[in-house]
């Protein structure tokens, strides 16, 4: 039974009923990662991820881009990513964070038919 303390923790359920947290910003690296050329990969629940700066001084891009997992950025043809642009900036690291959490919400369906890594076949 799903608490109010435990609403604060837990976001969302996950496919098979059991608590999933969501990502938490401080889970992910500070600005100043991506400012000095970090590139930021993760997974959350079959979404993989990646975040990284873009373009060219002064006008680089925090570049987010979203595809199903469990294959690695390399491995998926950009046709199949997601891909979203935000401010290079610590509000636009924030607003990348929002837009993670929003691809996930609205695309559940994709991602809990992302397969565990040892059935995965690469994608063609």
């Amino acid at each position: 039974m799903l608490t109010q303390s435990s609403f604060l923790d837990f976001r969302t359920i996950g496919r098979k009923g059991e608590k999933v947290k969501m990502m938490d910003e401080k889970e992910i690296m500070p600005y100043n990662f991506f400012k000095y050329g970090g590139v930021y990969t993760g997974e959350h629940h079959g979404m993989r991820y990646l975040i990284k700066n873009t373009g060219e001084k002064p006008d680089f891009k925090l570049m987010v881009q979203v595809w199903l997992g469990p294959y690695a950025s390399t491995a998926v043809p950009d046709e199949k990513k997601t891909t979203q642009y935000f401010e290079s900036s610590v509000e636009g690291r924030k607003e990348a964070i929002n837009w993670l959490h929003e691809q996930y919400e609205t695309r559940r369906g994709e991602w809990d038919t992302a397969p565990a890594l040892l059935d995965a076949v690469l994608p063609q």
